[in-house]
């Protein structure tokens, strides 16, 4: 082959490869002031963003591209423009330290692309409308620069049916309402990180449940129930860390444990008596926690326990 030929083609190719990549993000200047990168994903960032319009007119030049992760980071904002999600493709949804005034100025229906979410320390003023996201119940709607206080069931009839990872982080949740996740036959994981919880109920999830991760960590738990973790065969890693839980009772698993590997108890007041022996007796692979109680367990590890430590009838 000529040589020149053969440079030939390969600057084709080339420019070729290059174009296609070009074409995950759309042109800077019309998405500006967001930033659009691709390295094996696309990720859109806006930071620092004050005109829901400019938001607006973002996502109106990304018409008919896909944003595996969109950030919305340190902004204020009127509302969320419903055109995020028209004709746009968004996977995964990020917003952080953000401040709105509503969620949407129209709701967006149901968006069947979106699998994943994640909420940090972002505030909506006024009630919070039907949201793809989270969902304040009516009991909250009064309520004036507070966060997630309470997750409703109005979540299922707007967020995708395809929603496989859901998570809140400083949202200062007290409740979560009967039938929250139970219609999102994909949920795998559900993460609830430094809110407010002081229990939980079975029946926030469906029966049986699938997923396999489960974290609660940094709330203000004070008690597992008897079958909160019962029916869910493929529950691998739980996460109770930096509550108030003194013990973890066996019949919240309901014969489920087996399938444990990573439980994470550090942070509580565990009392390590008669009532924590089948833990030891069945320890998982992973096991993260220490005794506060009785004194001669006092500053033990889980993990370093045997079961002739403790003395029972």
């Amino acid at each position: 082959m000529n040589i020149v030929v053969f440079f030939s083609i390969l600057v084709v190719v080339f420019h070729t490869a290059f174009s296609q990549t070009e074409k995950r993000c759309p042109d800077s200047k019309v998405i500006a002031p967001c930033s659009c990168y691709y390295g094996k994903l696309t990720h859109l960032f806006c930071e620092h963003l004050s005109d829901a319009e400019t938001l607006r007119t973002v996502f109106k030049n990304s018409e008919g591209f896909l944003y595996n992760e969109v950030y919305i980071q340190y902004s204020t904002l009127q509302y969320l423009p419903q055109e995020m999600f028209k004709n746009v493709q968004v996977v995964a949804l990020y917003l952080k330290n953000t401040t709105l005034a509503q969620v949407f100025d129209e709701s967006p229906g149901s968006v069947e692309v979106l699998k994943q979410l994640n909420i940090e320390n972002t505030r909506a003023l006024s009630k919070l409308m039907k949201f793809v996201v989270v969902v304040v119940g009516p009991a909250a709607s009064h309520m004036q620069r507070d966060l997630v206080k309470t997750l409703g069931s109005e979540f299922s009839q707007y967020a995708s049916k395809n929603l496989e990872h859901f998570s809140l982080y400083l949202t200062e949740t007290e409740t979560i309402k009967p039938g929250v996740f139970a219609d999102f036959p994909k949920l795998n994981e559900v993460a609830i990180f430094y809110g407010k919880l002081r229990t939980l109920t079975r029946d926030i999830f469906p029966t049986p449940w699938n997923g396999n991760s489960l974290y609660f960590t940094a709330n203000q738990l004070f008690e597992i129930p008897k079958g909160l973790f019962s029916q869910m065969p493929n529950l691998q890693y739980l996460t109770l860390s930096q509550n108030q839980l003194s013990v973890l009772p066996q019949d919240a698993f309901d014969g489920n444990f087996g399938g444990i590997k990573y439980l994470a108890l550090e942070n509580n007041p565990l009392k390590c008596d008669c009532l924590m022996k089948w833990l030891i007796i069945d320890k998982p692979e992973m096991l993260r926690g220490k005794c506060e109680m009785p004194k001669d367990k006092q500053g033990k590890n889980l993990k370093d326990l045997k079961p002739e430590d403790f003395h029972c009838q």
